[in-house]
């Protein structure tokens, strides 16, 4: 099941400050468990691609996993939600997960680098769909899970109101 797409949504443009393909992105926050270099982190990388599209690679390991030698579940799902929201480097607008499904096609073992493609696919108003795939050990290995979410812009001070001062 994927979350649906409006018809009234359309397919923006890049923002022109958006860096071009093949940017690497850093870290958004040093302390954020999915990009930052936490220890018991995520540490994904990011990569600017082309058609309003992020690549990110992920690094499974030992403390990731859930049953033994298999990821955890919500730990894929976390990696596509930062990956998604990484997307807001093509709209330049500060966004925040309103809604996330993960799909689940083949177990994600420790020891495997799972290499994720999220895109935009519409936006209308404040409301920006996003999807994606994870693979294994390659952008073109096998599908392990894919991914569709709603992200919501909100304005900067939303971090403010509900976060800590840095």
């Amino acid at each position: 099941m994927s979350l649906s797409v409006p018809e009234s949504a359309v397919r923006p443009a890049s923002h022109p400050d958006t860096p071009p393909p093949g940017t690497r992105l850093p870290a958004h926050y040093e302390g954020c468990f999915g990009c930052g270099n936490l220890e018991g982190g995520m540490r994904m990388s990011f990569v600017v691609a082309e058609d309003l599209a992020v690549t990110s690679t992920f690094a499974v390991q030992r403390h990731h996993q859930g049953a033994p030698g298999i990821a955890h579940g919500g730990v894929v799902s976390a990696a596509f939600d930062e990956a998604l929201g990484l997307l807001a480097v093509h709209h330049r607008e500060p966004s925040v997960t309103a809604s996330l499904q993960t799909q689940f096609r083949k177990p994600v073992p420790v020891g495997s680098v799972l290499h994720l493609r999220t895109r935009i696919v519409g936006r209308e108003g404040r409301k920006i769909w996003c999807e994606g795939e994870a693979r294994l050990d390659a952008p073109d290995g096998p599908l392990a899970a894919t991914a569709s979410a709603l992200f919501v812009v909100v304005p900067m001070t939303h971090f403010a109101e509900h976060g800590t001062p840095e």
